[in-house]
């Protein structure tokens, strides 16, 4: 994985820290657009070609973190139920926010239709890509995301994909079901979500006794609805 870190003050130690799974694709500048709380930093992760953290992760301000908040979007939340759990250096965490995903990204009932999910890897290209987006948004609402979402080149999206099919293809799913690795407090579903139908991460989250947060008007892409990161994390305050 790689990662972004940006500190709220020089001037002090922050005593919280938010941990930002990106989706598949992404890049931090996704969520660039919501303030930070006071004293409070942010770690994003992304491009999952590789779970492995980068040994340099070691050296940010662990010790001055009283709470930490997981916030994982899309192909995040699988990201953070393999991550997670194995990372010894996390301190004790304070919320844990699923948003338009699943720890089953492909899944005929509790995640991306496996048909779908492997349609998407096996053609993707650069034209099929402005679809996918266009999907993602709600057609053209967003056009200002355009550019940042083709940052990455489609060959590397491609790899990152596949990465991860390769490791969902080696596991094995619960056949009645599911369960989570982490104790998330709330999901967050877009009714209009085009990537991970709704119907699919609603039957997951109540069968996993997890809240969630159903939003009418939201499609896959659910930040533009916020200006902060307390303006997301108040939904379950």
């Amino acid at each position: 994985m790689q990662y972004t870190f940006q500190r709220n003050s020089d001037k002090v130690s922050s005593r919280q820290l938010i941990i930002y799974f990106c989706g598949w694709g992404m890049t931090p500048a996704t969520v660039s657009h919501l303030t930070l709380p006071d004293q409070c930093d942010l770690l994003a992760l992304y491009d999952y070609r590789t779970l492995e953290l980068s040994d340099d992760i070691a050296d940010l301000p662990w010790d001055s973190y009283q709470a930490v908040t997981i916030v994982a979007w899309s192909l995040g939340v699988w990201a953070a139920e393999q991550v997670v759990p194995h990372w010894s250096i996390l301190p004790s965490t304070q919320r844990l926010i699923a948003v338009a995903g699943s720890p089953y990204p492909m899944h005929d009932q509790w995640g991306i239709p496996s048909q779908i999910f492997v349609g998407t890897l096996e053609g993707l290209t650069d034209e099929n890509r402005q679809r996918f987006n266009r999907r993602m948004c709600g057609g053209n609402r967003y056009k200002q995301l355009y550019d940042i979402l083709s940052e990455r080149p489609t060959t590397e999206l491609r790899d990152e994909l596949q990465a991860v099919y390769d490791s969902l293809a080696t596991s094995e799913a619960p056949e009645t079901m599911p369960h989570t690795r982490l104790a998330w407090d709330l999901a967050i579903i877009g009714e209009r979500d085009q990537i991970f139908p709704s119907k699919n991460l609603s039957t997951l989250w109540e069968a996993v006794n997890v809240p969630t947060l159903l939003l009418p008007d939201g499609y896959h892409y659910l930040f533009d609805l916020w200006h902060s990161w307390c303006e997301l994390w108040e939904s379950i305050e």
